[in-house]
């Protein structure tokens, strides 16, 4: 989306396109739904379902929402994504809510998924740290995620996207952050990221997307960023956003990950998610002092990266 979250209108105008799917859908459906979340792709809504019981029903805002996503993301693809994902992580024995039917219609996309309750409690931290383990240990599915790209190639996107936020961060600041972009060609940074056996990636591991009880994780929500790839991707990302703390990575069991990372492929994956969250908080969620505080992060990472590039390749 372009805007930081949507208006009471927009908010009743997809409620009205879901009701109307879901009558047409289900007969025996009674209507009730309640809003139970909003984020920038998708909104959230909670409904009984004969003979499912109580239901998740997750509707894109649109079908293509720019914004900080980039230009050309189809969240119909995203849902199908999450019904394979979801699916998949429930064999492995990971907790998920268990996706039940995917509804498309050139009005109104929807995935519907078993609903799973939680409390206001924060996950453990241990217990975070050994799920994202088990995440990781687990092979991949047989899947070409999204953020992969055309080319299917996970180190061929992340080349190619991180010059891309950079330029758009750029424009939004109105100022350079790099002070040589001759070393940020893509065919250069893709040569700096290792090649490592691809685990599957969540990306977005934090509360929000995370139904506990007790500190228990439940349910892993919202498979929209994943990808396959080096599992210090994610480490990097969650580094960037605070939450790989000291005590998730004792639960991860590696407070040491950092340093078994090529210097060069480590300083490509902090500012990838520095640029992420620059436009994040000036596009999706606004905060000027969080977009400021990202941008100036990103700046320090792009400064190091040449001399990182140079010592790799010389290595």
């Amino acid at each position: 989306m372009t805007a930081a979250s949507p208006d009471d209108a927009a908010l009743q105008a997809l409620t009205e396109r879901v009701r109307a799917l879901m009558t047409k859908a289900y007969p025996g459906w009674a209507g009730g739904l309640a809003s139970v979340g909003q984020g920038l792709e998708a909104a959230v809504f909670r409904t009984e379902l004969p003979p499912f019981g109580t239901v998740a029903v997750k509707a894109p805002w649109r079908r293509y929402p720019g914004g900080s996503y980039g230009a050309g993301v189809d969240c119909r693809a995203l849902l199908r994504q999450e019904r394979v994902l979801a699916a998949w992580a429930a064999a492995a024995g990971l907790p998920v809510a268990r996706p039940l039917a995917l509804h498309e219609t050139d009005d109104q996309d929807l995935l519907v998924s078993a609903y799973v309750e939680g409390d206001d409690r924060p996950p453990d931290p241990a217990g975070l740290g050994a799920l994202l383990r088990r995440l990781h240990a687990a092979p991949p599915p047989e899947l070409l995620p999204v953020v992969h790209g055309p080319s299917g190639d996970f180190r061929t996107a992340l080349a190619a996207r991180i010059p891309d936020r950079l330029d758009r961060v750029e424009r939004l600041a109105g100022e350079a952050l790099a002070a040589d972009r001759s070393r940020l060609d893509a065919g250069r940074l893709r040569a700096a990221l290792p090649v490592r056996p691809g685990r599957l990636l969540h990306m977005d591991f934090r509360a929000a997307n995370l139904r506990c009880r007790g500190g228990a994780i439940r349910a892993v929500l919202d498979w929209s960023n994943a990808a396959i790839a080096d599992p210090a991707f994610e480490l990097a990302r969650m580094h960037e956003a605070g939450t790989l703390t000291d005590a998730v990575l004792d639960g991860y069991g590696d407070r040491d990950w950092a340093a078994r990372v090529p210097p060069a492929a480590r300083i490509l994956y902090h500012p990838d998610a520095a640029l992420m969250f620059a436009l994040v908080f000036r596009l999706g969620a606004p905060d000027p002092e969080r977009a400021a505080g990202a941008t100036e992060r990103a700046r320090a990472l792009l400064a190091e990266l040449p001399a990182a590039l140079e010592r790799q390749a010389s290595a």
